[in-house]
C-alpha cells in the first residue's frame, strides 16, 4: 500500500481559506450526542466568530460549550478543501434570538485535495506509475 500524501493545510493556508468562508456547519452536544446546524462564519483576529439564530442551539451551548465547526468547499474533486475546528465557545453573547461566540483555531484538522498527486504513488490510481 502506498504511503498517504500529506494533504493538510499550513497555518497561512488555513487562515486564507477561512477568510473566504461565510457559512459553516456547527455541531454542539445534547446530552453527549451531536446536534448540527448551519451557522454564519467570520474570521476575526485569527479566531472564528460563529453566529446562529436557533434557540435550541443557544440552550445547548448554555449547558455545554464544546463545539465543532466544519467549513469546506467542494466545487470539483481536486478543489475539495476544508477545516474542522474543535473547542469551546468563548465570549458567547445572546441578543434578540441570535447567539455569537468565538472559537480559537488551536484544535483543528484540515485537508486540501489539490495536494493529492494525480499519478504515481499516493494517487489512488492503483498503480505506482499512475497507469
Amino acid at each position: 500500500m502506498s504511503p498517504r500524501p500529506d494533504i493538510s493545510m499550513g497555518p497561512a493556508e488555513i487562515t486564507a481559506f477561512l477568510a473566504t468562508r461565510t457559512r459553516a456547519v456547527l455541531a454542539v452536544l445534547d446530552t453527549g450526542a451531536p446536534v448540527g446546524t448551519v451557522a454564519d462564519l467570520r474570521l476575526v483576529d485569527g479566531e472564528l466568530e460563529v453566529g446562529v439564530d436557533d434557540p435550541e442551539i443557544t440552550a445547548l451551548l448554555a449547558a455545554d460549550d464544546r463545539v465543532c465547526v466544519v467549513a469546506d468547499q467542494f466545487p470539483t474533486y481536486y478543489e475539495i478543501r476544508g477545516v474542522v475546528v474543535h473547542g469551546r465557545a468563548r465570549n458567547r453573547t445572546d441578543h434578540a434570538g441570535r447567539t455569537t461566540f468565538r472559537l480559537a483555531l488551536g484544535d483543528h484538522t484540515s485537508f486540501d485535495f489539490a495536494k493529492l498527486p494525480r499519478r504515481g504513488e499516493g494517487s489512488g490510481t492503483g498503480a505506482a506509475d499512475g497507469s
